[in-house]
């Protein structure tokens, strides 16, 4: 799914309204999704992207012989992004995916 769900207050600080778009940085990659309201707030500084294609982006690659990578304790920047668009799958995987 293409969605960050963000604790209503972290959105309130962030200045980001519900279904607006947000970049999501971290260490290894960036990639916009469309923030949503938490269910399960509060949960002040974490946001929750759910596993597929846009959540892989922003994980460490690395498994350490798990064949999973770590998916939680990421530090990340979250900013507006409300200029950039959501990449279809098809997109995204041809921006980080490219063959050399």
């Amino acid at each position: 799914m293409t969605i960050c769900e963000i604790d209503p207050e972290d959105m309130r600080y962030l200045g980001v309204k519900e279904n607006q778009n947000v970049k999501i940085t971290t260490d290894y990659g960036s990639v916009v999704v469309r923030a949503v309201k938490s269910l399960r707030a509060p949960h002040r500084g974490a946001v929750f992207v759910p596993y597929g294609p846009w959540a892989s982006i922003v994980v460490n690659p690395k498994t350490h012989g798990t064949g999973m990578p770590s998916f939680k304790g990421i530090e990340a920047i979250i900013e507006p992004a409300s200029n950039e668009q959501v990449l279809r799958l098809q997109e995204l995987l041809q921006q980080h995916y490219k063959k050399e």
